[in-house]
């Protein structure tokens, strides 16, 4: 396990520019895997044993220019595809997208909305500050027992708080395309065929 996991680690190198960054990625991954508790960036801290030089070395990570997003996501993606462990349906990869949202408290927190809860649940009320999250995932393992992998995560509103492009009226997608959108750019990037699977929600956008 420990061997996967360096391995995997290692896959990512090249993601990043200096390999100080790359080894505190590395930090952060294993801190997510092995922290008894969640509390943002004092659980890497306490995983680890570091003061606050570590803590605001942490901090540094998400803001240095060393790094990009996109090409995480894009490495990510190519590491689950080279698993050859994706469940095909008529030779295409299967692919599946969906809304989440998690309500927020912070007033001054970038891209929280006032949301509606479309679905049935009661655990949250019918409107809400929060951000809404757009996912695509690849279901892996076999069609008898599959298993959705993620593949990439975006708010998908608020983003003009965050300048993401042009946010004028004309250009702006609904949230229906922006799930589509995310697919087409997974299956172009890497030129793999692929279906798309959505709830009852995306026809009606």
């Amino acid at each position: 396990m420990l061997k996967y996991i360096y391995q995997t680690l290692r896959f990512f190198r090249n993601a990043f520019s200096r390999n100080i960054t790359w080894l505190i990625f590395c930090m952060m991954v294993l801190g997510f895997i092995g922290a008894s508790e969640m509390i943002g960036v004092t659980s890497f801290c306490r995983f680890w044993g570091l003061n606050t030089t570590g803590y605001h070395a942490f901090l540094h990570f998400f803001r240095t220019s060393t790094w990009s997003l996109d090409k995480v996501t894009e490495y990510w993606n190519r590491f689950v595809l080279s698993q050859n462990e994706t469940v095909k349906s008529n030779g295409r990869v299967v692919l599946q997208g969906d809304h989440t949202y998690v309500p927020k408290d912070g007033r001054q927190m970038p891209c929280v909305a006032t949301l509606h809860q479309h679905s049935e649940t009661q655990s949250k009320p019918s409107y809400f500050r929060g951000h809404c999250w757009g996912a695509i995932g690849m279901l892996i393992g076999s069609m008898a027992s599959p298993f959705c992998t993620p593949l990439s995560l975006k708010i998908h509103q608020g983003l003009i708080h965050v300048n993401d492009g042009d946010c004028s009226e004309e250009s702006r997608e609904t949230l229906g395309t922006r799930i589509i959108q995310m697919a087409l750019n997974f299956a172009m990037k890497h030129d793999v065929r692929s279906v798309l699977t959505l709830d009852a929600f995306f026809p009606q956008c």
